[in-house]
């Protein structure tokens, strides 16, 4: 069997895929599919995407470097950002909003000043965060 060679680049080598083709052609998988499960897989619709060329070349090569195809990559793209988008509500997103306003109202009436020392030490009582820990024991080292 013999590939032809395609504009885009396949994600495994020629030789692979063509020793894979060789195996199936020869071997028999009906024992391998014995404990399958038939899954329909998602319905697809086409789409054209406009895209700067050096968009879609770097596009490409990010694929190729994870072993998937260009279009493939894209959609995984595509759908990650659909995704991360739908688990943020609108009301998050404002309440969001709202605080870094007030943070950016903060930091403008109040310009940078010096870090304070503070010496306070309560006996018994452990930050519960890792870091916090750390962070004070860094601080008793320094005291």
């Amino acid at each position: 069997m013999t590939m032809r060679k395609h504009n885009e680049s396949l994600p495994r080598p020629v030789e692979e895929l063509e020793a894979l083709a060789a195996y199936y052609d020869t071997h028999s998988t009906a024992a391998e599919m014995e404990d399958g499960e038939w899954v329909d897989p998602r319905p697809m619709k086409t789409t054209s995407l406009r895209l700067p060329s050096d968009v879609v070349d770097a596009l490409k090569t990010l694929a190729q470097a994870r072993g998937l195809r260009y279009t493939a990559f894209v959609r995984d793209i595509i759908e990650e950002a659909v995704n991360s988008t739908q688990t943020i509500g609108h009301d998050e997103l404002a309440a969001i909003h709202e605080s870094l306003v007030k943070i950016e109202k903060a930091v403008a009436e109040h310009p940078a000043t010096p870090p304070r020392r503070i010496r306070a030490r309560v006996t018994g009582i452990r930050p519960p965060n890792p870091a916090l820990r750390a962070l004070a024991k860094q601080h008793r080292a320094a005291s």
